[in-house]
Formats: C-alpha cells, structure tokens, sequence
C-alpha cells in the first residue's frame, strides 16, 4: 500500500485533546490569572527553553497560556520542561500533577487494526539512535521526509516524535519506507558533525539492512545520491521575504504577503497573513513585519535577509531605505541586505530551467561574470546585446546603464532579455542619468563570488548612509538598486496554501501585469 498515514494523530503529533488538556489544567494553577504571574512563569521557563522567552503575551489569561502551550510543544521535550518548571512553581497542586501526568505519558500505539510495518524491535533501535540527536530541527527534517503527507499542524518535539509519526504511514510508490527516508534526512544533517558521525554511520547502517532485507536497495541509494547533491547546495538564509502584488479589485492597492525563514538551511520559510495596502502604507507594514521577524530571530546569531519580491513597475522603488521599529531615521539596509526579486519571473515557470542553470553558474563560480549594457554608448547594437547574453550561460549578472522603468513609456527592455535568459543578478542605479561613478562603484562591486554579494552590497550602503552630509545623497549607494534572485527559494503567488516542490505558497495572484 501508499499512501498517508495509517492512524489518526496520536500524542506525538500533539493531538488537539492534548493541546485542550493542557491549556484547561494550565489555566488553573493558582496565581496564573495575574499577569505578573505569567510572566514569571515565562521567565523560569526561558531559563530551560530560550524559545519561550519570546512567547507572544495578548493580556487575555486563556490567550497567554494557550500560547505557552504551543510554544512549550514546539520544543524538544518542552512539554517536559514545562512539567518541571510548574513543579517549582505551584507545587503539590493537582493541575500540575496532572500535566506531570501528560508530559510522562508515551506516544499511543498505532491503531489495532494496523499491522506495524517493522517488528517493534527493529523501530526501537533506530529510535534509539535518533534518541542521540537534539539539535536538528526534527520538524523540518519530518516536513522533507513526509513529501506530501499530512502532517500535524503543530511541529512535533523531535526526531522521535517524528520518527513514531512515519512509522504509522504506508510505504511510498518506490517501495521506501518514510522512515527509511527519514533516517536518511537525518543522517546527511550529521555529516558535518565530528560529534555524531558514529550516529550517522548506524543509522545509514540500519537503513541498508532493512532496504536490503526488502529488495529495496537501488531505492535507497538514489534517495541516499538525491540528499547527497541537496546537502551541497548552498544553504538559505535566515530571512524575511515580502511580496507585493497590484490588486485586481482596487488598482491603488496592493496585496502585501510574506514569509519568515527563522533559521539558516532548507528552504522552510513560514507564510503570515496576506493585507491589502496602499503604497503609502508599505512602508509602516514592513516596519511591523521586521520587528516581528526580529523576535523570532532572538537568541539566534546570524545575519539575516530581506527580500523584496516585486511586480516590473516597481523595482525601480528605493525599498532598502524604508524604516522599522522606534528609530525611524535607521534605515533598513544598515542592519540587513535587502534585495529585490521578480515576481514576473517567479510565475513564469517557462524561463525557470535556464534560472537554475545560471543560479548554478553562479554558484560554482569564483568570479561574478557581469554582461554591461551598452545602451546609450557608441556602437550599441541591441540585438547583440542580446544574443551574446542569452548564447552564454557563463554571464550571471548585468549592469544596466539606466534605470529599468526611465520615462513616461519606460525602457525596461535589458533587464526583462536578462530575466527571460535566467540570469539571477542584475544591478543599476536608480537615477535617470547615472554618474559615471557607477560603473566603477559597481565592477568593485561584482569582483568576487557573486554568492557574497548582498553583503558587499550592505557595506556599500552603510558607506553611503555615514558619508559626509554633502556627499550622502549623491553616493552610489544611496541609489544602487540590486536584483539577487534564488530560483531555489520560490513563494508562490498562487494562493495554495501550505509549501510545495521547494516553494513557499501564499498569497494571491491579482497583478494586473504579466
């Protein structure tokens, strides 16, 4: 059989009686109906789970607590911690024995009427070996083994919790068991840990034994070659992507949707809620979504992205100077990048193939090849132009000589050639008629790996944003408009819920453009 999965969700996949339970209990603790007390509470238990520190407070008792809840159960053996934490806190009291009571509890056998696809034996050594492993993001890792099963709405509190999921579900169309898939996730994740490559080494060692046992070997090895390719790709970012799209219904409008990857590696990011907003109000709502992305992104070290999926006619607009949070006067391209991407080109899925194969140019190459765009100067011959960047896939980046939108007709001809070629990278000063300073500023800009680029492109700014005050607003970097566009980091326009084939759905598709 194939399928999904085989029972209903259970413990492990924090059941909403679970959840339910929790909060009834929780909610009657003594001294938890004052909000000082629940701040305290918030407090010991950051001690145990930094996570929780940041946990949103609503000033509803019921509201605060089912948010401890849920970030308790986002946690590795949170549920744990929170049992713990309430031991200290309101000892002896019977919710508390009772949530102990929950958090001891083990995860329920699959139903009755289910035959276990492994003996139990088998299961528990492998769970065992995964026991051993703490640190990697055990929903994220059960999100790229599942592919497209059905999957709790909370994430699960780790590799165990996720392992005891895929071991109720049907094998998938090759025959693989998604705990066997699992495995291999997990294992490819502890390659590059001295500490757990033993632990790599007996998981891979369980998988083989159990494929070969199945006549399942050719199987498991090209899933085994698959991870193998993926773990090279350059990892994402911790980042914040936000899209705007001209709304059908109201042309003055635009649909803002957006999206959170709150850690660096796969590809994960989390879709929040869709507004519709004026350009005049664009700037205050990226304000909020930054300062709320920040929150998610305390306690972490990193250096994370902002990324401006933008319809053609305005990625012209200086997105990288807007402000956040109480110092209005900080823009935004001194704490982060900030770069644009096409939305054009996300939806064109006919150009996306040649996308990929410059984003790989791009990404094996040690220099950044830059096609400059002779438009303007003697000798310009456009079909040339065009034909020379279209015939070599070595040519990763262009440099616009103007502005993409210049004038009541607009000239964005080069860089619609460049993004219908695939090329990922495409930088020009916003100006109508750019120094020749530019063209200087930029080909110091683009030596180097062009993978490095938004950082080189923040200090550029930074240097702009710090120049004396006669030379702030004539800078290069002032007006450097810079498109850097992952075609491995898709959010889809399309208004699907849920992710994807490697894309983040969201949003909806009211631009009027094409």
């Amino acid at each position: 059989m194939t399928g999904g999965l085989l029972s209903d969700e259970g413990h492990g996949a924090h059941a909403p009686d679970l959840r339910r339970e929790l909060v009834e209990q929780l909610s009657a603790v003594p001294g938890l109906d004052v909000p000082g007390s629940r701040d305290l509470l918030i407090s010991m238990l950051a001690e145990r789970l930094p996570e929780v520190g940041d946990v949103r407070r609503h000033g509803s008792t019921r509201l605060d607590i089912l948010e401890i809840v849920r970030s308790c159960l986002r946690e590795p053996h949170g549920l744990r911690e929170l049992a713990d934490t309430l031991s200290l806190y309101a000892p002896g009291s019977a919710p508390v024995r009772r949530i102990g009571e929950l958090a001891a509890a083990p995860a329920p056998s699959p139903a009755p009427d289910v035959l276990p696809v492994l003996p139990d034996t088998e299961l528990r050594e492998a769970r065992a070996l995964l026991d051993r492993v703490r640190h990697l993001d055990a929903h994220g890792l059960l999100y790229a083994a599942a592919e497209g099963l059905a999957l709790p709405p909370l994430p699960v509190t780790g590799l165990g919790e996720a392992f005891d999921l895929l071991a109720r579900a049907n094998a998938r169309p090759d025959g693989l068991l998604p705990v066997t898939v699992l495995i291999e996730h997990v294992s490819t994740a502890l390659d590059d840990s001295e500490a757990h490559r033993t632990t790599a080494g007996a998981l891979r060692a369980w998988n083989d034994t159990r494929a070969a046992a199945l006549g399942l070997a050719p199987q498991l090895a090209a899933v085994r070659a698959e991870l193998t390719r993926a773990a090279a790709a350059h990892p994402s970012p911790a980042c914040l992507v936000v899209q705007l799209c001209r709304s059908g219904m109201d042309p003055d409008r635009y649909l803002l949707s957006h999206w959170r990857q709150i850690r660096p590696g796969p590809w994960r990011p989390e879709r929040g809620e869709d507004r519709l907003v004026t350009l005049d109000e664009v700037p205050a709502a990226v304000g909020e979504l930054v300062d709320r992305a920040e929150k998610e992104w305390a306690g972490r070290p990193g250096r994370p992205v902002l990324e401006f999926v933008l319809p053609f006619h305005l990625l012209n607009q200086p997105m990288e100077w807007l402000t956040s949070g109480s110092d209005l006067t900080t823009a935004l391209c001194l704490t982060y990048p900030v770069v644009l991407r096409s939305l054009e080109r996300m939806r064109a899925t006919e150009h996306h193939r040649k996308w990929h194969n410059r984003w790989q140019q791009l990404l094996d190459s040690s220099e950044t090849v830059c096609h400059w765009d002779t438009a303007g100067r003697r000798g310009h011959d456009a079909v040339r132009w065009s034909s020379t960047l279209v015939a070599d896939e070595r040519l990763i980046s262009v440099a616009l000589g103007a502005p993409p939108l210049r004038g009541p007709a607009g000239d964005r001809s080069p860089l619609e050639t460049a993004l219908r070629a695939g090329v990922p990278l495409a930088v020009w000063d916003r100006r109508p008629e750019p120094p020749a300073e530019f063209r200087r500023r930029a080909k110091r800009l683009l030596k180097g790996r062009a993978i490095e680029l938004p950082q080189r492109v923040k200090q550029l700014r930074s240097e702009a944003a710090t120049a004396a005050a006669a030379q702030r607003d004539v800078h290069v970097g002032r007006h450097l408009a810079v498109l850097f566009d992952d075609p491995n980091r898709l959010v889809d326009w399309s208004g699907s819920p849920g992710p994807a084939d490697g894309s983040a759905r969201g949003g909806h598709d009211d631009e009027g453009e094409t």
